[in-house]
């Protein structure tokens, strides 16, 4: 037997055995974990769904796939019909376009003739028109009288009739104190600028015709020249009259194969000396000579195409004219309207001029001081205006004009007697 010392103290503190039953249940087997699993039988069926279900789209997406091809074979036989149907409008047009295209050829054609028919006929209407001014008379006079002014006494005039204004001299000791005065025209104080325009209006027609014409505003100091040649804001003077009345011609006369321009110079003339108004600041001065009849004066020339450009250049010459008063009354302003007219399929060119001239006063040596300087301001003055009255008393004779009495004038007025046909 053993020692019961030897033997194993089983009653160790913190020491518990197992028990006979742990025992059992380690050496028990693990109970078997179920597997679930699925069969063929339970896939196949989705497997179906799926399939079906690509089936569908696909047919849709082919469905689809045969509509666009539909869409695209009507499209396409569309385009094939618009292009057939195009080509035979452009086939008819391009047929139309000929036709017209012959016809226009044939109107040219006959316009062409027509206007070689017409050409001599407007020729010789212009011709006759200047014959009846001739006639009438190259040099046309016409005496406009102008309102009182407040300070100014009765009037001491009358008119008998449009052609004649009587004059109350006040000379008590002659048997018949008024005398009576004739010219062209007369008009009393009540006539407007349009009323006079009326008359000058037939010379305007003449210088479109290819003539040269003048006009000239002639009287003493506050008479009323300026006024008749600018007029006002709500009354416009021949100036402006002249050159609207040449531009509303134009474009009645002027066709597809003719036309007009113009253009404008302007300058004053202060003893025989000349001022270009329309020169730009800084350069010389053009010069005129005077007694040499090959001698010439050189001005700045501004194209105009249409009253309101005239109406500008206009403006800018009397502001520049306006710098120097005290030459006003002693100076002569003459604007020059230059026409031309070109003819493409005739080859005929025309150019004339028409000019408006605003003369100094005519006042005499009734000046108010005897300074050196406006004696010979009036000399000059009344020498040119001499030289003037000679050549209008020559051509109303129907006179050869003396050679020393054109010479008399300054260059620039010369060109305005020889080569005009009216005044």
């Amino acid at each position: 037997m053993a020692d019961p010392g030897n033997r194993w103290n089983w009653e160790v503190k913190g020491f518990e055995p197992k028990k006979s039953s742990q025992y059992e249940d380690q050496n028990r087997p693990a109970p078997l974990v179920r597997r679930y699993s699925i069969s063929s039988s339970s896939i196949l069926p989705h497997q179906q769904l799926s399939k079906h279900n690509l089936a569908t789209k696909l047919q849709k997406l082919n469905d689809k796939v045969m509509l666009a091809r539909e869409d695209y074979a009507a499209l396409k036989q569309e385009a094939s019909d618009l292009h057939e149907y195009s080509n035979a409008k452009l086939d008819r047009i391009t047929r139309y376009l000929g036709v017209l295209a012959d016809k226009t050829r044939k109107l040219d054609q006959v316009a062409l003739e027509t206007l070689a028919r017409i050409s001599p006929l407007m020729s010789e209407k212009k011709r006759l028109f200047n014959d009846l001014l001739t006639v009438k008379g190259n040099v046309k006079v016409f005496c406009r009288t102008r309102p009182l002014f407040e300070d100014e006494g009765p009037s001491v005039a009358e008119f008998p009739d449009e052609c004649t204004i009587r004059i109350n001299t006040g000379a008590h000791t002659l048997a018949h104190p008024k005398k009576d005065f004739e010219f062209d025209r007369v008009y009393g104080p009540h006539v407007g600028q349009a009323e006079l325009f009326i008359d000058v209006q037939p010379f305007v027609q003449s210088a479109l015709d290819g003539y040269n014409v003048s006009v000239f505003a002639y009287g003493q100091t506050r008479s009323g020249k300026t006024y008749t040649m600018e007029g006002s804001s709500h009354d416009r003077g021949l100036y402006a009259r002249c050159f609207e009345e040449l531009f509303d011609l134009s474009n009645l006369d002027s066709t597809s194969s003719s036309q007009f321009s113009f253009s404008v110079t302007a300058f004053e003339l202060y003893n025989e000396q000349i001022r270009d108004l329309l020169a730009e600041s800084g350069k010389s001065s053009p010069k005129v000579l005077m007694g040499s009849p090959g001698s010439f004066v050189e001005l700045v020339p501004e194209k105009v195409d249409n009253p309101l450009g005239f109406s500008k250049v206009l403006k800018a010459v009397l502001l520049t004219r306006g710098t120097d008063v005290s030459k006003l009354n002693v100076s002569h302003l003459i604007v020059t309207i230059h026409i031309h007219y070109n003819n493409v399929i005739t080859g005929e060119n025309l150019h004339s001029k028409l000019s408006l001239v605003d003369l100094a006063r005519s006042d005499g040596l009734a000046v108010d001081n005897n300074s050196g300087e406006d004696v010979t301001d009036l000399l000059h003055v009344m020498k040119s205006l001499s030289a003037l009255g000679d050549v209008l008393a020559s051509l109303t004779s129907k006179k050869d004009i003396a050679l020393t009495k054109i010479q008399c004038l300054p260059r620039s007025l010369q060109t305005q007697w020889v080569e005009m046909l009216k005044l």
